[in-house]
């Protein structure tokens, strides 16, 4: 992402095939080295600033790795890579408080949506709670008010079934 990087990573290696390492390439740790610095280089070119220093280091490393043996062996240099750790990993010294600053602001956001979230969480099911409540509650006034207007017309009913069954009253 156009992005400059200081990166500091270990080689660990081992010799795989000894007449391939001695007869195959001139001076083994400096093209150790230097094949190691191509292959992290153009991996943490394919990456993001962000991705390459924290959020997939660890896949940097194993692409990196990968690709270094994928190099070696193409030298026919007889060594294999055993491990590739990044040592340190930071911005430019130029950009390092931004990048900090943005680095902080990720976690502010994150933090918030996790706070939103527990928050989500807790008045959810205090709203449907409630708004059952409310339902059960006007469900039963209804009944009420049903029954109500239900006793009441019975009751007139039999008022006017007596009342037609004598007129004098």
């Amino acid at each position: 992402d156009q992005n400059i990087a200081d990166i500091d990573f270990i080689v660990q290696w081992r010799i795989k095939n000894a007449a391939d390492y001695l007869f195959n390439i001139r001076e083994p740790e400096i093209t150790i080295k230097v094949a190691a610095e191509s292959a992290m280089r153009e991996i943490v070119g394919q990456s993001t600033l962000e991705e390459a220093i924290t959020k997939n280091r660890a896949g940097v490393e194993a692409k990196t790795r990968d690709l270094l043996q994928r190099i070696l062996d193409s030298y026919g240099a007889g060594i294999a890579v055993a491990e590739l750790k990044m040592q340190k990993a930071d911005p430019p010294k130029e950009v390092i408080d931004a990048f900090n600053d943005v680095q902080r602001a990720r976690q502010d956001q994150e933090r918030s949506v996790n706070e939103a979230v527990a928050f989500r969480n807790d008045i959810v099911p205090r709203a449907k709670g409630e708004a059952e409540k409310l339902i059960a509650e006007a469900t039963a006034y209804k009944e009420r008010v049903i029954k109500d207007a239900q006793g009441e017309a019975e009751r007139f009913l039999s008022v006017y079934n007596a009342y037609l069954t004598n007129k004098d009253v």
